[in-house]
C-alpha cells in the first residue's frame, strides 16, 4: 500500500496535521491503535488555543463548527500567591490601542473531544482535496530508505511512503524506534485536571495563581446545562498531586473547598465535575527532530511545562508552518522527504522551539522558589510589567502568538 505521508499517531496533533496536509492535496494515512471514536470518548482534557494558532483553526475550516463548544479567554489574572499584587492581560487594551479589530480574546478554551471531531468531520467533507484513510494497528517496525519510507504493521500490512511523521505523543514509541535520543528533565511535579461548576460567572477571566508547589490554572469554559463552568490544571509536586485526585474521587467536597478558596469570593461555591485525573510534568527536548523521510510532530517533538498553557500552541505554529513548506514544494514538484528539506524545517523552528523550553522551565524555577529575596524582586517584576504598557503589550502578543 502507498500514500504521500503516514502520520504515525490519531489524536489532537495527528489529526491537525492530517486536515492541513489534505488541504495541500496530499494522501494521507493515520495509524493508530484506536479509532476515532474511541479516541473522541477518551480524550476529556480542554486545551487552551491562543488568537494566533486560532487561526491556523479557521483557515483549516474548523473554527467556524466549534462556535457552540469554545469559550473566549477576555483577559488573564496573573497572582503570586497570597500576595495583594497582580497582573492583568485584558484583550481589549489591545483593540483600543493598537485597533486590532480582529482580536476577539487572548485565546478560546475547547474540550479536546469536541475539537477533534469537527477536524474529523472536515477532512470527511475535504475528500475531494486529499484521501485520508485512517488504519487501527500498531507499527511493528519502520524502515527508511533513500527514496521511500516503509512501516510494518501489527495486522500484517505494509504501508510506503514519502514521508512518516510521529505524532504519538511525549512518550513517543515512534520517536524511540527510528533511534532518536531525548533529554528528559523531570519536575516531581504532577499536574491534576478536573473540571468544575461554580454559581458565579467567571466573566471569561482565566486564573494563573502561582503557589509554592506549582501553579493552579482556572480555564473559563461554555456553559453546561445552563451551568457556569470552568477547567483546572493545578501542578505540584508528586505526592500531593495524587492525593488531590484521590480526594477528588473520595471525598470531593473537601477538594471542591480547596480549590474555592483559592479563588475567594470570584466563582462562588464550586463543585467539582467530569473524570479528574493526573499527569506527570517532564521537560522532553528530542536531540533532533527529523531524519532521512521522518519528522517529529506534536509532544513527540517538544514536550513542556503547563505553566502558560503554550505547548499545543508551540506544535500549531509547527504544523502550520511545515503543511505550508510541504504545499510549496509539491506546487513544484519537489520531494517532501529528503534530508535537506527537513533539516530546513528544523532549522527554522529552532528558535521558537527553544525559546518557549527556557522561556516555560524558567518560570516553573523561579515561582517554584521560596526564598523571601526571590519573592520579593518576583513581585516587583510582576508590578513593574502590569504598569508598563508598552512591556504588557508585548508579553500579551507573545502570549498569543500573532
Amino acid at each position: 500500500m502507498y500514500t504521500n505521508i503516514i502520520i504515525c499517531g490519531g489524536a489532537l496533533a495527528g489529526m491537525t496535521l492530517a486536515l492541513s496536509l489534505q488541504r495541500k492535496g496530499f494522501n494521507i494515512i493515520i495509524i493508530d491503535p484506536r479509532d476515532i471514536k474511541e479516541v473522541i470518548e477518551q480524550d476529556r482534557r480542554t486545551t487552551a488555543i491562543a488568537a494566533g494558532p486560532r487561526e491556523f483553526y479557521c483557515e483549516l475550516g474548523v473554527w467556524s463548527k466549534l462556535k457552540k463548544n469554545i469559550e473566549p479567554i477576555n483577559s488573564i489574572s496573573i497572582l503570586d500567591g497570597s500576595s495583594s499584587v497582580a497582573l492583568e492581560f485584558d484583550s481589549r487594551d489591545l483593540l483600543v490601542k493598537n485597533k486590532l479589530s480582529n482580536i476577539i480574546g487572548l485565546g478560546h478554551v475547547v474540550e479536546n473531544s469536541n475539537l477533534i471531531k469537527k477536524i474529523s468531520d472536515t477532512i470527511n467533507d475535504s475528500r475531494n482535496l486529499g484521501q485520508v484513510k485512517r488504519l487501527k494497528a500498531k507499527v511493528l517496525d519502520i524502515k527508511i530508505g533513500k527514496f521511500s519510507a516503509r512501516v510494518l504493521l501489527d495486522n500484517n500490512q505494509q504501508v510506503t511512503a514519502d514521508l512518516i511523521i510521529a505524532a504519538d505523543g511525549k512518550n513517543s514509541l515512534i520517536r524511540k524506534m527510528v533511534g532518536i535520543q531525548e533529554n528528559r528533565t523531570t519536575y516531581d511535579q504532577e499536574a491534576f485536571v478536573t473540571q468544575i461548576l461554580h454559581t458565579n460567572d467567571h466573566n471569561n477571566i482565566a486564573l494563573e495563581k502561582f503557589l509554592p508547589g506549582g501553579p493552579l490554572a482556572v480555564l473559563p469554559m461554555k456553559k453546561i446545562n445552563n451551568n457556569y463552568r470552568s477547567a483546572i490544571v493545578w501542578s505540584d509536586e508528586s505526592a500531593v498531586s495524587k492525593s488531590r485526585f484521590q480526594s477528588s474521587r473520595e471525598a470531593p467536597n473537601q477538594m471542591s473547598y480547596e480549590i474555592e478558596r483559592h479563588c475567594f469570593d470570584w466563582l462562588g461555591k464550586i463543585k467539582l465535575y467530569n473524570q479528574p485525573a493526573v499527569f506527570p510534568l517532564e521537560l522532553i527536548k528530542p536531540k533532533k527532530l527529523v531524519l532521512e523521510r521522518f519528522i517529529l510532530m506534536g509532544d513527540a517533538a517538544h514536550s513542556i511545562h503547563p505553566i502558560a498553557g503554550q505547548g499545543f500552541n508551540l506544535a500549531l505554529r509547527g504544523m502550520k508552518a511545515f503543511s505550508n513548506m510541504c504545499g510549496d514544494r509539491a506546487e513544484l514538484g519537489l520531494d517532501i522527504g529528503g534530508i535537506k528539506f527537513l533539516k530546513e524545517y528544523e532549522r527554522l523552528r529552532k528558535v521558537d522551539i527553544l525559546s518557549l523550553i527556557n522561556a516555560t522551565h524558567s518560570l516553573n524555577e523561579l515561582f517554584r522558589d521560596s526564598r523571601s529575596s526571590i519573592k520579593f524582586f518576583r513581585r516587583m517584576g510582576l508590578f513593574a510589567v502590569d504598569k508598563s504598557p508598552i512591556v504588557k503589550k508585548a508579553f500579551m502578543k507573545y502570549a498569543m502568538g500573532i
